[in-house]
């Protein structure tokens, strides 16, 4: 990223304690029924000198941002701790776990880090209370103020072992806003809204971001040339690269899941339809040739197929492309207005907009189709559903509080949280592969 690089310092993480893993504590935290998982997070013990609240707590507050995020956790309250964190133990046998049991604890998480210099090293490990036993524990060197990007990376693996998949905290979102004004422009954030970035600042109308399947550089629509054109924003570099400048709409790319292509709307002879380029932007072929307006395009996780938008049917509806043959069959019946999908990473349902009495809301349908699935319900308008890497999440945008935010919900539409509050109108939510 321009100015500052999203790599660690020094990507040196360490397994420290993987034994008691593989001797595996069996946990299950996902399921009908299962009650939330409790667990507390102790703020870390300081080795060096200095002031330690900053990273101690600061660290400690985004694990438990991220855990309660997941809604699969019950994050004791910090003002029940037994425990002083600068003056207990952090590693097997220097601290008593009737000090955890005690206040309901089945799972802990406990650390240590020290400054030196402008580098940051961190230990953080997991323990079953129960079972008086060291789960997972891990090493992090890095720059001081990357402690959230540690934080969020072991978060992810606490996920892990809960889950047998890694976690989606070490992601970011790519987002429009108008919180600088009058103006679209994009952004890039974390999920705790930290580290927020301002890609555009052209005072026009920037629209639609999409990752780069590497998550190194982000597709966007720009005004700022008059014509809306297709741009590419490199994140280490800070380049912002023309892509698909032709006279008419470039809109809505999408990076097929192996890189080599994108597939566009392009407006020519008066017609909209999707477009495959390749990735200098030149196109390599046609892809719908209908009367009717073909936007949104969105890649199955396999590339073999895309999922789009079309009026031909008279009203707004979900078809799918098949994308060698260019066999498209129409995907959504239930409904007179559909748009906005994203096919899951698992590749099995597909999320959209719906409008329902006036308000949009948003739902799922499986890629055969079938009866959709309403994953909001309330009086508000719910926007722009976008997966996260594992499948487990949408974020979405919605006015449910006036303005537009974002908010993030679990796949069935459980624990619905707000992101964002910019003071402007937060959109079109992209969400990042896992980055490094």
């Amino acid at each position: 990223m321009k100015g500052k690089s999203i790599a660690l310092l020094c990507a040196a993480w360490l397994m420290l304690a993987t034994r008691a893993e593989a001797q595996s504590t069996k946990f299950e935290i996902i399921g009908p029924g299962i009650p939330k998982y409790p667990i507390a997070i102790s703020p870390l013990r300081n080795m060096g000198s200095g002031d330690p609240g900053k990273l101690s707590e600061g660290i400690a507050d985004t694990i438990v941002y991220d855990l309660d995020l997941s809604g699969w956790f019950r994050v004791i309250d910090r003002a029940a701790y037994i425990e002083h964190p600068q003056r207990s133990g952090d590693t097997l046998g220097t601290f008593d776990f009737r000090d955890w049991s005690t206040i309901g604890a089945e799972g802990l998480v406990k650390g240590r880090f020290m400054v030196q210099g402008e580098e940051l090293t961190v230990e953080l490990r997991l323990f079953d209370v129960t079972q008086a036993k060291e789960v997972i524990g891990k090493r992090y060197v890095g720059r001081a103020r990357d402690y959230r990007r540690i934080a969020h990376k072991f978060a992810d693996e606490i996920i892990r072992v809960f889950t047998g998949v890694q976690g989606i905290f070490n992601t970011r979102i790519a987002y429009v806003s108008t919180s600088g004004g009058r103006f679209k422009e994009i952004y890039v954030a974390h999920l705790d809204g930290s580290e927020k970035y301002q890609v555009t600042n052209n005072r026009t109308i920037n629209l639609s971001p999409s990752w780069t399947p590497d998550g190194r550089a982000i597709l966007y629509t720009s005004f700022k040339d008059r014509n809306p054109s297709l741009y590419l924003f490199e994140l280490f570099s800070g380049k912002d690269i023309k892509f698909s400048s032709r006279t008419g709409l470039n809109l809505g790319g999408k990076w097929s899941p192996d890189g080599q292509f994108v597939a566009v709307s392009l407006e020519r002879g008066g017609n909209t339809d999707l477009y495959l380029l390749d990735r200098s932007g030149n196109i390599v072929r046609r892809l719908t040739d209908d009367p009717g307006i073909d936007v949104s395009p969105a890649w199955s996780p396999d590339g073999r197929q895309l999922v789009f938008v079309s009026d031909r049917s008279g009203s707004p509806q979900l078809y799918i492309l098949d994308v060698a043959s260019g066999r498209t069959r129409r995907l959504t019946y239930t409904g007179s207005y559909n748009t906005s999908p994203d096919w899951s990473p698992k590749g099995d349902k597909i999320a959209y907009i719906s409008r329902v009495g006036g308000r949009f809301s948003i739902f799922t349908i499986g890629v055969d189709g079938g009866e959709p699935t309403r994953l909001t319900n309330n009086s508000a308008d719910n926007e722009d559903p976008a997966w996260s890497p594992d499948g487990r999440f949408l974020v979405f945008s919605s006015n449910r509080a006036g303005r537009y935010h974002l908010y993030v919900m679990q796949a069935n539409g459980d624990n619905q949280r707000r992101l964002t509050g910019s003071g402007g109108d937060d959109t079109k939510p992209s969400w990042s592969p896992r980055l490094d």
